[in-house]
């Protein structure tokens, strides 16, 4: 990429776009990102950013967005909603509004990538790190959201390339799901949901980032999906000790078992109904996080690109903390 390059990025105000936003104005590209009519763009103060009014759950603006860009990196989505219904009408239908943009006001465009997620594919059902050749089986409406987007994008774009990356749980500054933790943490505690060995994959938002621009420019990368992930799996007591680590002092560990696991649950989606409101966190999230194994393999971006992490979970957990430190989220 270079200073010719003009990119959209949707989702760019949020916590991975944001890390993606940066990367890219780094390296000198020019951005330009998607923004909900109403929103704030404070999140872009300082930042030389082109702003677009536009909304996935329309058509308004998008044509706009995507006219003259030489990329599109897609990553805005519904991560809480009231019901299928809702995640659909965005992760799925908006991805396709926004493709169907794409290839008609911008036929020239180089890549369309989409960020989907690991919850398109589902867990790992024998504890073996699933690879992109295995049949998706989603567990939850917004994974099969985020599976529905990948099966509408070919169909969509016309002739325009496109890539699919499925990233597994992120964690970095900015990031306000994994705070719990860091602010348990520091008051000396670590969560363990561990369970029957539950293992997963992490990865830290700058490596995310990094794999996502990798995987747009790479021409090995057209038509394919990529899982983008650590390849060390990990479990709650290794997100403990690397707290600790990051903390340095002595965490208490917290046992969580899945009762209690399922009693907040049923608390957080009752708070969600009565605000109405959606919530994160409630039955949907719990079947993700009672899931044993949440595995799966980077082998294809490695062989294909050359990408690979470079923030392991010890140091990329002490530089979260920093961060979260820094400011003032601790």
């Amino acid at each position: 990429m270079g200073n010719s390059e003009r990119v959209l990025v949707t989702g760019g105000h949020g916590f991975v776009g944001s890390h993606l936003v940066d990367l890219l104005l780094r390296q000198d590209v020019s951005v330009r990102c998607l923004l909900r009519p109403g929103r704030s763009m404070d999140v872009f103060e300082g930042k030389p950013v082109e702003v677009v009014r536009g909304d996935l759950r329309g058509r308004e603006g998008l044509a706009d967005a995507v006219r003259g860009v030489t990329r599109v990196y897609h990553i805005a989505g519904l991560i809480a909603a009231r019901g299928p219904g809702h995640f659909d009408s965005v992760n799925r239908d908006g991805t396709r509004r926004l493709a169907e943009a794409v290839a008609v006001a911008a036929p020239e465009c180089r890549r369309f990538v989409y960020v989907s997620s690991q919850a398109a594919a589902g867990p790992s059902r024998d504890g073996v790190p699933l690879d992109e050749s295995a049949p998706p089986h989603p567990v939850t409406h917004y994974g099969r959201s985020k599976l529905g987007g990948e099966q509408v994008l070919a169909p969509s774009l016309g002739t325009v390339p496109w890539t699919i990356v499925r990233p597994p749980a992120v964690y970095g500054p900015r990031d306000r799901g994994v705070l719990p933790f860091f602010q348990l943490a520091a008051r000396g505690l670590a969560a363990d949901l561990d369970g029957p060995g539950r293992r997963f994959n992490m990865i830290h938002a700058n490596d995310l980032a990094e794999g996502i621009r990798v995987a747009g420019a790479a021409r090995a990368s057209v038509g394919r999906i990529y899982f983008l992930t650590d390849a060390k799996p990990c479990s709650y007591r290794d997100v403990g000790a690397a707290l600790a680590a990051a903390f340095g002092r002595k965490l208490w560990r917290l046992p969580v078992p899945d009762v209690v696991v399922d009693l907040a649950a049923v608390a957080a989606d009752e708070l969600a109904a009565l605000t109405g409101k959606p919530q994160i966190f409630g039955r949907q999230k719990a079947i993700e996080l009672k899931s044993r194994y949440w595995l799966c393999s980077p082998a294809r971006a490695q062989a294909d690109f050359g990408w690979s992490v470079r923030l392991g979970l010890e140091e990329g957990m002490a530089e979260t903390a920093r961060w979260y430190r820094e400011a003032g989220w601790l």
